[in-house]
């Protein structure tokens, strides 16, 4: 009897304890989460980032993401990443109702404050703190609620890189396939090089002929130029990024260049490269075609570039005739 009055005792408190955690696993999970308003990344105009005592301001004008009062063009590649996470954002669980804030970067030393505008209504205003745990979602709070939640994907570092500097970097874009000449100077020393005609099919009648040379670069005294290091160049030139923009003079004001490239096809494109400030400065300063203001090349990019004139030449190659 003793022994069926303790299996009772135990059947009661087994079945007293699956209801309590039945009734608090429920509580948990009965709660509504916000309804965000509905929004596609056409939709946005504006976008204000602020958080560790910055702001940066974007506005959509004239078809492009500019920054806002300066007016310079936005990274077009980063903007559309904030404008697909806002357009996209979802919410997927309340994390907490508490005010521990600090434990997930939301209070006011840690979190980042990103604001989206569809024309002069307000349509995301979030405060976001760290990713969760999983690296899958980030820890949110919605302007007017207390609360924080999960939302989708790992994406605060898409905003908070952005507090430095969304500006383009891009201060020159070519396509290597339409150019057919490239002037190149250093020190006083000038060499063209001509884009060389693709060999012509060999027509299907008469006796084989030898196969053609390949397509390629020559100078102008007929000298074929060495193909590996023009396509390095270009290949360094299709995409130029700057480390920085000098925004305290023009584009006049730093007289003549020790280094400078001129590229003709359909549009023509000029780099200039200046001495730097001294012989172990870390950038160089340059401007370009492309660009409406002067930047900096980093030394690394700058000495890549500056190839004197006569190593676009295989060693050993003379000139014919």
């Amino acid at each position: 009897m003793k022994i069926k009055k303790e299996y009772l005792i135990l059947g009661v408190i087994i079945a007293a304890l699956a209801v309590y955690l039945y009734q608090r696993n429920s509580d948990r999970t009965h709660y509504t989460l916000p309804t965000l308003p509905s929004l596609t990344a056409a939709d946005i105009t504006q976008v204000r980032i602020s958080g560790g005592g910055k702001t940066q301001a974007l506005i959509r004008k004239d078809g492009r993401w500019v920054t806002d009062p300066q007016g310079f063009p936005a990274d077009p590649k980063r903007v559309n990443e904030m404008l697909e996470t806002l357009a996209g954002l979802h919410l997927t669980a309340l994390v907490a109702e508490s005010k521990n804030d600090a434990l997930y970067e939301l209070d006011p030393d840690h979190t980042v404050t990103v604001k989206a505008w569809q024309g002069d209504q307000l349509r995301r205003d979030i405060d976001v703190g760290k990713a969760a745990p999983s690296f899958r979602h980030t820890f949110v709070k919605i302007a007017g609620d207390d609360r924080v939640f999960h939302a989708a994907d790992n994406f605060r570092f898409r905003f908070e890189s952005g507090l430095d500097d969304l500006r383009d970097k891009t201060v020159l874009a070519i396509n290597r396939q339409e150019l057919n000449e490239i002037q190149i100077t250093k020190d006083q020393t000038s060499v063209t090089l001509t884009r060389t005609p693709a060999p012509a099919e060999t027509p299907p009648a008469g006796p084989p002929a030898p196969p053609p040379a390949p397509a390629g670069w020559q100078g102008g005294d007929g000298r074929p130029a060495d193909s590996a290091a023009v396509e390095m160049l270009l290949g360094d030139l299709v995409d130029l990024q700057c480390e920085a923009f000098i925004d305290d003079r023009d584009k006049t004001g730093f007289g003549p260049p020790i280094y400078s490239i001129a590229l003709k096809g359909p549009k023509d494109d000029r780099l200039s490269v200046f001495a730097p400030a001294a012989a172990d400065a870390a950038t160089y300063p340059a401007v370009s075609s492309a660009s409406a203001y002067p930047f900096q090349l980093s030394a690394d990019q700058a000495q890549r570039l500056m190839k004197a004139p006569e190593e676009f030449f295989k060693t050993g190659e003379k000139k014919e005739g």
